[in-house]
């Protein structure tokens, strides 16, 4: 469960960084744009390497929809991840039904007939940010359920994440590997509940992400209750046609 949370929070990371040109300026990409984002352990560890292409763009009646190849490899360059996923902006707002980044079935975790299902909120980013407001929370649910009676008893109630305070905090410049950026650092917390065999486990974190204009989501902290990095990711690379 812990490797699924983590790949999971992975393609949250990833798609984070996906929007059309004129629908949100944050995220200011067209057909073939690349985007690797690289995550690490405390001790600045390379654990996976989240990549995305932008395959099509296209018009809505309220924005852009939006197609894009996504993969994740392991320290080893090995793939454990890949799927085509669908995204959307709407109005100026980038909505993401995060069901989407979450594999049809659990074969990462060798559990062939295993299904994941996900319910609850868009996370989403408007279309201007300014110092002192405030984005809205994010509650969501996601389930692993099995036609196998021993096996639904075990997954239990699945993982509830709850994503609060988002606030826009200040403006700064930041450098990582894919070059130097104006960002919006935002912070937010979350807590991330888990009931398996009837064992009830509670995480709680709080974030730091920082945001730019075109190149969407730059890096983002994370740290544990006691106020202790946990892990972060950066941008590594970024080619927009």
């Amino acid at each position: 469960m812990k490797q699924l949370l983590i790949l999971f929070i992975g393609f949250l990371a990833i798609s984070f960084n996906l929007n059309a040109q004129s629908c949100n300026p944050f995220f200011n990409y067209t057909e073939g744009t690349m985007v690797e984002l690289t995550h690490y352990n405390a001790k600045g560890k390379e654990e996976t390497t989240q990549k995305m292409i932008i395959k099509s763009v296209s018009s809505t009646g309220s924005g852009q929809a939006m197609i894009a190849d996504i993969t994740i490899s392991d320290k080893k360059d090995k793939e454990v991840y890949a799927n085509e996923v669908e995204l959307a902006c709407e109005n100026g707002v980038f909505k993401m039904d995060m069901s989407s980044f979450i594999p049809p079935t659990a074969q990462a975790t060798g559990m062939e007939d295993v299904k994941i299902v996900f319910e609850g909120d868009y996370m989403s980013f408007p279309s201007s940010l300014s110092v002192g407001s405030s984005l809205d929370d994010v509650n969501f649910v996601m389930k692993m359920e099995s036609e196998n009676p021993a096996l639904a008893a075990v997954m239990g109630k699945g993982t509830s994440t709850s994503i609060t305070n988002r606030k826009v905090v200040s403006k700064e410049s930041l450098t990582t590997p894919a070059g130097t950026f104006d960002c919006y650092k935002i912070t937010y917390d979350s807590r991330i509940e888990t009931q398996i065999m009837g064992l009830k486990k509670v995480f709680e974190t709080s974030t730091v992400e920082w945001i730019s204009e075109g190149a969407g989501i730059v890096k983002t902290e994370s740290y544990d209750k006691k106020g202790k990095l946990d892990y972060y990711t950066e941008l590594t690379a970024f080619h927009n046609q």
